[in-house]
């Protein structure tokens, strides 16, 4: 050995990688916090914009930039950015399109971990709020108020109730009033909907649910016009919040097989709530699109052709104590508190997504002791089927 390469220094700079001069079959992880600068000129060029290159993890890497540009591909748009989490780009959603004496619209059925935004976050920013019933299209009219309203937000299917708004009248509605739409899409993802095909401005996805779908991401990425995507972007760099390095890679080997996921997750779902339907006395209501009973039937025919997802609820007879002997009876359905993987479960939103919002409220909404959410994988519908039979007879035996 050379004496002049001592094997401390040695030890750290060995082995440099070279690029292949051909592409890989897959993308590769880009596993760095930095990146290397040739000279001054470089430092300026890659901060200016004027040459292509990377700086700290912070400001986003190749992976978190490919999964996001993937996302808004698929999603019809002109920029998407990744973020740390569903929450992460949702506040990046509100944050950087809301200010101090702005006023926000938004969906009375929003995700619990949303209301708590609006409800704790939005007051301290001196930013107010109407929550709305968004299937009602003259609720939406007396809710949006011309140039003080900058936000209408939406969820495509509500979270656990499968509810549908009225996205084109709150679209036309918000637009006339100065207003941005901005929709929660995680239940349908760009598989199955593409809310800015009816006019919306933004779209949000948790990645950790559909578009990762193996129970093994956690992150969230936001697509729409190039100039709301920059204002987001900047946002989740100053506040730390973009997509990590690794999760977006994973994230984006999920990508790959999300519509065929979705499709046996719809077909999945559609055979659980028809045979929930027919299983009174212990279901005493599902909630499913698919179902002529549902409120938005016709809305999701026209809306989801290819299918609604592979979320539902359902609500049994007798409140919490039928809930836990339905769940003790079970024995291929796992109980978590999150949604969209291969493997089918079930959670119970007083206890999780909507546990910080006031019973009453929980009540108002429909989302009471008696409810449980159900997210259907990807196995063979009679095996779930099966399953859900062993948690009803458990709760019938209680009787």
């Amino acid at each position: 050995m050379d004496d002049s390469r001592r094997i401390d220094t040695l030890a750290v700079h060995a082995g440099a990688m070279t690029a292949p001069c051909n592409a890989p079959v897959s993308p590769p992880l880009y596993q760095a916090s930095a990146y290397v600068f040739e000279d001054l000129d470089d430092v300026e060029a890659i901060y200016g914009g004027t040459k292509p290159g990377k700086i700290y993890w912070r400001y986003g890497g190749p992976n978190g930039e490919a999964f996001a540009r993937a996302v808004a591909e698929l999603e019809g748009a002109e920029d998407g950015v990744g973020a740390a989490s569903g929450m992460a780009a949702i506040c990046a959603a509100f944050f950087t399109n809301l200010k101090a004496g702005d006023h926000a619209v938004v969906t009375r059925d929003v995700y619990g971990g949303t209301h708590a935004i609006v409800t704790k976050d939005f007051p301290g920013r001196g930013i107010e709020s109407t929550f709305v019933d968004a299937c009602d299209p003259q609720a939406l009219r007396a809710a949006i108020s011309p140039g003080r309203t900058k936000v209408v937000y939406l969820e495509a299917l509500t979270n656990p109730l499968m509810r549908i708004p009225a996205l084109e009248q709150a679209v036309s509605l918000a637009h006339e009033a100065g207003a941005l739409v901005v929709v929660d899409a995680t239940f349908a993802s760009p598989a199955l909907f593409h809310a800015l095909d009816h006019g919306a401005d933004l779209v949000v996805h948790s990645v950790t649910k559909y578009l990762g779908g193996h129970g093994d991401v956690g992150a969230g990425v936001l697509v729409g016009s190039r100039v709301l995507i920059d204002a987001a972007r900047t946002y989740l760099v100053r506040t730390g919040a973009t997509i990590p390095h690794f999760e977006a890679w994973l994230a984006h080997r999920g990508l790959r097989t999300l519509a065929l996921r979705m499709e046996r997750h719809s077909r999945n779902a559609e055979a659980a709530a028809a045979f929930l339907a027919g299983a009174a006395p212990a279901v005493t209501r599902v909630h499913h699109p698919s179902l002529p009973s549902h409120p938005q039937h016709e809305a999701a025919a026209r809306l989801f052709p290819r299918g609604c997802g592979g979320m539902l609820s359902f609500e049994l007879s007798d409140g919490r104590a039928a809930v836990d002997a339905f769940i003790k009876g079970l024995r291929m359905i796992e109980v978590v508190h999150s949604l969209g993987e291969v493997g089918t479960t079930v959670s119970y939103s007083v206890a999780s997504s909507h546990r910080g919002i006031p019973a009453a409220e929980r009540d108002a909404l429909g989302v009471t002791e008696s409810l449980l959410r159900l997210s259907c994988g990807i196995e063979c519908s009679d095996d779930i089927i099966d399953d859900l039979r062993r948690g009803l007879a458990a709760v019938q035996e209680r009787g």
